[in-house]
């Protein structure tokens, strides 16, 4: 935790940021940095779309559409840490079969014969790619939807139980002084 808190940027250092400077004015607003019942769910929501769909600078990214979505800043450039280069390979690889199947995209019809015909390494590399572009970007756009749902609705219903045991325990003390 204290690794992270010093390295996600705070209200008062975002301007150090050479990336962030030209927004420092809306990223200043104190409504953005502020922990609410639906700010936060908010943050969860855009840093794990970001995080999804965005392979590199999600969290400045996260941080810029933190602002129309009013969004907790901290959180979504937090959120947008759960994507790594180790869960990039794995989650390509799902989203590229959750694409093929909303696409009803069939194995078949790639014809393997037509990437044998080409000349060199890359050349079969590039035709492999070109065929499997339009599932990847259905499936990772599908993944980073429900991810983005999940966490909306996780958020929501943590702050909620979180919420509920604080008054519960505001109340006990109360009663017991």
């Amino acid at each position: 935790m204290r690794w992270l808190t010093r390295h996600i940027p705070t209200r008062d250092t975002i301007g150090e940021y050479r990336l962030l400077r030209p927004f420092a004015g809306h990223l200043t607003h104190p409504s953005l940095w502020r922990m609410s019942r639906r700010s936060v769910p908010r943050g969860v929501a855009v840093g794990l779309f970001v995080a999804i769909i965005m392979p590199f600078m999600h969290t400045v990214i996260a941080a810029l559409l933190a602002i129309p979505t009013r969004a907790n800043v901290a959180v979504a450039a937090v959120i947008t840490l759960v994507v790594n280069p180790l869960t990039m390979g794995p989650m390509y690889y799902a989203a590229y079969h959750i694409g093929a199947w909303e696409l009803h995209h069939d194995g078949q019809l790639v014809d393997p014969s037509a990437a044998a015909q080409l000349s060199g390494e890359l050349s079969r590399l590039l035709f492999w790619i070109h065929h499997a572009s339009g599932p990847i970007a259905v499936g990772i756009l599908t993944m980073a939807v429900l991810a983005a749902a999940f966490g909306y609705l996780a958020a929501s219903v943590i702050w909620a139980s979180w919420s509920r045991s604080r008054w519960r325990q505001r109340r006990q003390a109360r009663r017991g002084a």
